[in-house]
């Protein structure tokens, strides 16, 4: 089964409601995609900063764990 059928198999399962809104989630999605990043973003952005340099703080250490049993 294809995604596409995937989705139109789950899209008959939902309320109208929430098909409603699993709708406009997609049409957002797609409308954010074609848009892109605006023009100039990364030249604007990207080793634009101007402050102190940025570090990373330590981590302390790593958190024991219980070993999965299969």
């Amino acid at each position: 089964m294809t995604v596409i059928e995937q989705l139109k198999h789950e899209a008959e399962l939902l309320t109208e409601p929430l098909a409603q809104e699993v709708l406009d989630f997609l049409l957002f999605v797609r409308r954010r995609r074609a848009a892109g990043w605006p023009p100039g973003f990364f030249e604007e952005t990207a080793g634009a900063w101007q402050g102190e340099p940025l570090e990373r703080s330590p981590q302390g250490e790593q958190e024991q764990r219980l070993e999965l049993v299969k």
